[in-house]
């Protein structure tokens, strides 16, 4: 290592990297179990499946992640903001794919909103987060991909 590297670099990985990326696969699992697509396609008969054909099982675990992602985007971004602020700026790629969770999020937050009891959303309205929802999560998958095998990271170090 370099005698001038940072270890808090943009490219070191950390836990909450690791926790990113085991939540952003489970939620892109369990986000597309929630359409009958695992039982449609025979994906729930491979062993150690059968839970993802089940929608309320499914439901629940995107939940759960959602919860960690919460966690993670806040710690996230109060960290950058209170710590790193003066010494890493988004990247164009990091900005997209902030740009993009934070759609995720909020229309996630609405979903949620929507499916308690007592609301009522119009269908046309239901329908657009819905498809909204899905749309973005592809985005950021697209995103993620190319800023990977383009090598871009979320940050650069100001000089």
């Amino acid at each position: 290592m370099k005698a001038n590297e940072d270890q808090s670099g943009p490219n070191r990985k950390t836990l909450m990297w690791y926790l990113y990326l085991i939540s952003m696969v489970l939620l892109a699992f369990t986000g597309f179990g929630q359409m009958p697509i695992y039982k449609r396609y025979y994906i729930s008969d491979i062993p150690g499946l059968a839970w993802s054909a089940d929608f309320y099982t499914t439901h629940l675990i995107h939940y759960i992640f959602s919860a960690l992602f919460l966690g993670i985007a806040a710690y996230v971004v109060f960290d950058h903001l209170l710590l790193k602020k003066k010494r890493f700026a988004l990247t164009l790629s990091g900005f997209i794919r902030s740009a993009i969770i934070a759609g995720l999020v909020a229309t996630g937050l609405l979903l949620v909103i929507y499916n308690f009891s007592g609301v009522a959303f119009p269908m046309w309205a239901a329908a657009t987060l819905l498809v909204a929802h899905m749309t973005l999560a592809m985005a950021l998958i697209a995103a993620g991909f190319i800023a990977l095998i383009g090598r871009k990271p979320w940050v650069r170090a100001i000089n």
